[in-house]
């Protein structure tokens, strides 16, 4: 349908609010490797990923089909929120029925996201950075790649020039958050 070139955020939007389930192929081809990494990075296995990834698609489509639905992330920042926010959801279902140490279960949602945190929040801030800082944090946070990965992505000379502006990014992020919250607003 599009041939070589893949339809932006404003086109997929577009697509599911005609119904257009090509929609669903594009986002899923464009996305999939970082939910599958992301649930494999966090106890979970290639078919686990499987069905996260269809969950978190079926969501989004249903989502966006809502008329007061507006996208302020990219679609791989809200698929992918979308699936920390499932995942960690499944995780707690998984503890509560196993013979684990509740300590584990504390740090494994320590891990996967803290506990009364607003992901959304976040969100905002880190579309609101530059592209390049906005890259190399989804690449970290979201898609779990190690330095050395983000490295060869982005184009850096090495994995220390990855992790130096990964470090500027974050303190950008860190500004900016600083400046339009207060630690009440990320607390239940």
């Amino acid at each position: 349908m599009f041939g070589s070139r893949t339809p932006g955020d404003e086109e997929i939007r577009s697509m599911i609010s005609a119904g257009n389930q090509e929609a669903l192929v594009v986002l899923y081809r464009k996305h999939h490797h970082m939910l599958r990494r992301f649930v494999m990075n966090n106890q979970g296995s290639k078919e686990d990923a499987e069905d996260l990834i269809q969950e978190v698609l079926v969501a989004a489509w249903q989502n966006a089909q809502k008329q007061e639905f507006t996208l302020s992330a990219g679609w791989g920042t809200y698929l992918m929120a979308i699936g920390r926010n499932l995942w960690l959801k499944q995780l707690r279902k998984e503890l509560r029925y196993s013979d684990k140490d509740p300590a584990d279960a504390e740090k494994m949602s320590a891990d996967v996201r803290p506990e009364r945190m607003d992901l959304n929040k976040v969100v905002e801030m880190v579309e609101k950075l530059d592209e390049n800082c906005r890259r190399l944090l989804t690449l970290f946070y979201f898609e779990a790649l190690d330095m050395e990965q983000i490295a060869l992505r982005l184009g850096y000379n090495n994995a220390d020039t990855a992790k130096a502006k990964k470090y500027q990014c974050f303190k950008r992020l860190e500004g900016k958050v600083k400046e339009q919250f207060k630690k009440e607003d990320f607390l239940g």
